[in-house]
C-alpha cells in the first residue's frame, strides 16, 4: 500500500512537470501569432519582457513577450498576456479550477485543497483575488437577458415556475451600519440576500401526486442588492429562459409584501401561489387566540389545515371570526385582527383546490432549499462574516455554478479575447 502511495504521487508530480514543460515550449515556440501584437496610436514599441506564467501545472517562464507604452495615457500593455487572458498572472483554466474550488469551501480550505490536488502553490490571497478582479464580467454574465441555444420548432414550455425568498448573510459590522434588524436595539448582524429560482415543471392535471419539476431546468439569481434590483434580475433571467412565453407561469412564494409587489409589476401575467406549508403555519396564532389545547388543538389544526387544501378559506376564516367574537375575546380585538387578516389577505391565492386539480405545484420549496444550497452552504458556514465587495464578487460565480452555467460564464468571460496560436 505505501509502496502504492509513494508511486502514484511520484507519477502525478513527474507527469505535472511534464505538461509544465510541453506549456513552457508552446509558449515560447517560435511562430506564435498574437492579436494586437503592433504599435496603436500614441503607443511605441518598449522592447521585450519576460514574466512567469501560472498555469495549471506550475509556473512556466516566458520570453520575449512584446510591450507597448502610450505616454499620453501613462499606460502600456502586453497582447500576449490579452491573448492569452490570463487573470492576475494565472491562465484562464487555472483561474477557472481555482475559483471553482474556492465555491464549495472557504478559500483557506479551497487553496489548501487546491495545492494538493494540483502542481500549484495556491494561496488564499491569491485565490480571493480572483473572483474580485472578474466580479464586474461575471456579474454581467448573470445579468444577460440573451436566450440560450433551443432546439429548432422548440415551443412554449407548459408551465413555468418562480419562486423567491430571502436569507440573512453575516456580514462585518461596518458593512451594517443604518441597516435595520433584529438585535438588540435594532441592529442588524446580516444584510438580507434576495434569492429567485426559476424553473419548469411538467403539470399532471388530476394526479397532483404525479406532478414533477422538469430535470435540470432550474437556474437562480441573487444579489444583495434592494428589491428593485432583485425584481429586473428576476425579470431578466425568466426572459432569458422563456423567449417564447410559457402556456402557464406560476409564482411561488410566502407572501411577504414585497414578493407580492414584484409579482404585480414585473409578473402580471403569473398566477400568485401562497406557499401552503407557510399558510398552515399561520394556523397556529388563531388556535393560540382560541385557547385551545393538547388534542382538541391537533384535533382542529388537521381538520383546519384539511380545509385549507381543498379549498375551504371561506369556511376556515369564517369559523375562526366566530370565535373571535366569542365572550371574553374584545380584548384580544386587535391580535385577532392581525391573525384572521394573513388569511383574508391572501385567500386569493389559497386555491389549492383548484391548483392540485391542475396539477401545479402549492409550496415554495424549491427556492426555500436555494437559501440553504446556494447561499448558505457557502457564505453562512460558521466563523463567516463577509464584506459587501467580497460577497458581490463570489455571489455571481456561485450562481453560475448552481445554475449549471459554469463553463459558460468562462467562455463569457475569455470570449472577446483572441487566443494565442501557432503558426
Amino acid at each position: 500500500m505505501g509502496v502504492t502511495l509513494g508511486l502514484e504521487n511520484a507519477l502525478h508530480a513527474e507527469s505535472a512537470g511534464l505538461c509544465r514543460e510541453v506549456m513552457r515550449c508552446l509558449l515560447n515556440a517560435r511562430g506564435v501569432a498574437v492579436a494586437g501584437d503592433a504599435p496603436r496610436e500614441g503607443e511605441q514599441s518598449a522592447g521585450r519582457r519576460a514574466r512567469e506564467v501560472r498555469t495549471l501545472f506550475g509556473p512556466v517562464r516566458v520570453e520575449g513577450r512584446a510591450y507597448y507604452h502610450s505616454a499620453r495615457d501613462g499606460a502600456g500593455r502586453f497582447p500576449f498576456d490579452d491573448a492569452l487572458g490570463l487573470v492576475n498572472g494565472s491562465t484562464p483554466a487555472l483561474a477557472a479550477r481555482a475559483v471553482e474550488a474556492a465555491l464549495k469551501e472557504p478559500y483557506a480550505a479551497a487553496a489548501l485543497s487546491f495545492s494538493r490536488s494540483h502542481a500549484v502553490a495556491m494561496t488564499p490571497e491569491v485565490l480571493m483575488a480572483y473572483p474580485r478582479s472578474l466580479a464586474a464580467a461575471a456579474d454581467r454574465f448573470v445579468r444577460d437577458a440573451a436566450p440560450p441555444a433551443s432546439p429548432a420548432g422548440a415551443g412554449a414550455a407548459a408551465c413555468a415556475c418562480l419562486a423567491a425568498d430571502g436569507t440573512g448573510m453575516p456580514m462585518r459590522r461596518r458593512e451594517l451600519r443604518g441597516v435595520k434588524g433584529r438585535g438588540p436595539g435594532g441592529r442588524a448582524k446580516t444584510r438580507e440576500a434576495k434569492i429567485g429560482s426559476v424553473f419548469e415543471m411538467q403539470p399532471a392535471p388530476g394526479k397532483p401526486e404525479e406532478r414533477a419539476r422538469v430535470p435540470d431546468s432550474t437556474t437562480y439569481v441573487a444579489t444583495l442588492g434592494r428589491k428593485a434590483e432583485f425584481a429586473d434580475r428576476l425579470r431578466g433571467e425568466f426572459d432569458r429562459r422563456f423567449p417564447v412565453p410559457p402556456q402557464v407561469t406560476l409564482f411561488l412564494s410566502d407572501g411577504a409584501k414585497w414578493l407580492r409587489g414584484i409579482r404585480r409589476t414585473h409578473f402580471p401575467f403569473a398566477v400568485e401561489i401562497l406557499d401552503f406549508y407557510h399558510a398552515a403555519e399561520h394556523l397556529g396564532p388563531v388556535l393560540d387566540l382560541a385557547g385551545l389545547a393538547g388534542k382538541e388543538r391537533k384535533r382542529t389544526f388537521r381538520k383546519w389545515r384539511r380545509w385549507l387544501k381543498h379549498g375551504k378559506v371561506d369556511r376556515l376564516i369564517e369559523t375562526a371570526q366566530a370565535l373571535a367574537a366569542a365572550e371574553g375575546q374584545a380584548a384580544r380585538a386587535k391580535a385577532w385582527k392581525k391573525a384572521l387578516g394573513y388569511f383574508t389577505d391572501n385567500r386569493t391565492r389559497m386555491r389549492y383546490d383548484e391548483y392540485l386539480a391542475k396539477g401545479w405545484f402549492i409550496g415554495s420549496g424549491v427556492v426555500e432549499s436555494a437559501c440553504k444550497t446556494v447561499v448558505g452552504r457557502r457564505f453562512k458556514q460558521p466563523g463567516m462574516f463577509w464584506s459587501k465587495k467580497g460577497a458581490d464578487a463570489l455571489l455571481p460565480f456561485r450562481i453560475a455554478l448552481m445554475s449549471g452555467r459554469y463553463d459558460e460564464l468562462w467562455l463569457h468571460i475569455i470570449g472577446d479575447r483572441k487566443q494565442v496560436r501557432i503558426a
